[in-house]
C-alpha cells in the first residue's frame, strides 16, 4: 500500500515531464526567438522597400527638375541651382545608405534563420531531437545571422498578445512600440514629401 502513492507520483511526474504543454514551456526561448526574428525580417523588408522607393522617387524628381530647368532655368527662383545640387547630394546619400545597409540580404538571412529555429522547436517538441542537444544546436543557430532587436521582440508580443500565455506585453511596451511605429511613419512621410515641398514652396 505504501508503494502505490510513490509509483503514482512518479507516473504523474513522468507524464508532466514529457507532456506537450511542458515541452512547449521548456522551449519557449526558441519559440520567442524565432517569432522575434520573423518580426525582424518584416522590419528589414519594409526598410528595403522604403529605401528603394525613396531612391527611385528622388531619381524621378531630380530628372524631372533637370529637364524642366532646361526650358525654365530659374523655375524655382534664383536658388534653383542650389536646390538641384541638394537633391543630387540627397540621391547620392540614399544610394550609399541603401548599398551599405543591405536590407534585402539581411532579411533573407533572417528568414533562413527563423525557419531553422522553427524546425528545431518542432523537432524538440516532437522528440526527434533530444532536449540535451538543444543548447548546442540553439547556440549555433543564434550566431548564423545578426541578432534581432528588443523592438522586434516587443513588436511581436504587442501585436500578437491574444495568442500569448507568457511574457505578455506591459503598458510601457505598448506605448513604446506604437510610438516607434508612429515616428518611423512620420520620418518616411517627410522624406517622401521633402523634394516636392521644397519646389512647391518656391513655385507658389
Amino acid at each position: 500500500m505504501g508503494l502505490m502513492p510513490l509509483v503514482l507520483k512518479r507516473a504523474i511526474y513522468v507524464y508532466f515531464l514529457f507532456s506537450p504543454l511542458h515541452l512547449m514551456n521548456t522551449f519557449d526561448d526558441i519559440w520567442f526567438t524565432y517569432k522575434a526574428r520573423i518580426a525582424a525580417e518584416q522590419r528589414l523588408r519594409n526598410s528595403d522597400l522604403h529605401s528603394q522607393s525613396l531612391l527611385i522617387w528622388y531619381a524621378i524628381v531630380s530628372t524631372a527638375a533637370g529637364l524642366f530647368a532646361i526650358r525654365y532655368e530659374k523655375f524655382a527662383g534664383p536658388d534653383t541651382d542650389i536646390y538641384m545640387a541638394v537633391l543630387s547630394v540627397a540621391l547620392l546619400v540614399i544610394s550609399m545608405f541603401v548599398a551599405n545597409r543591405d536590407f534585402r540580404g539581411r532579411a533573407m538571412q533572417m528568414r533562413s534563420n527563423h525557419i531553422a529555429l522553427k524546425r528545431l522547436h518542432d523537432e524538440l517538441v516532437a522528440g526527434i531531437v533530444a532536449p540535451e542537444n538543444k543548447p548546442k544546436i540553439y547556440s549555433e543557430l543564434l550566431v548564423e545571422c545578426e541578432n534581432h532587436t528588443s523592438y522586434d521582440d516587443r513588436y511581436f508580443r504587442v501585436f500578437n498578445k491574444s495568442g500569448l500565455k507568457s511574457r505578455l506585453p506591459t503598458r510601457f511596451e505598448h506605448f513604446f512600440v506604437i510610438g516607434v511605429c508612429g515616428v518611423k511613419s512620420a520620418i518616411y512621410l517627410a522624406l517622401y514629401l521633402l523634394p516636392f515641398t521644397v519646389f512647391w514652396c518656391r513655385l507658389v
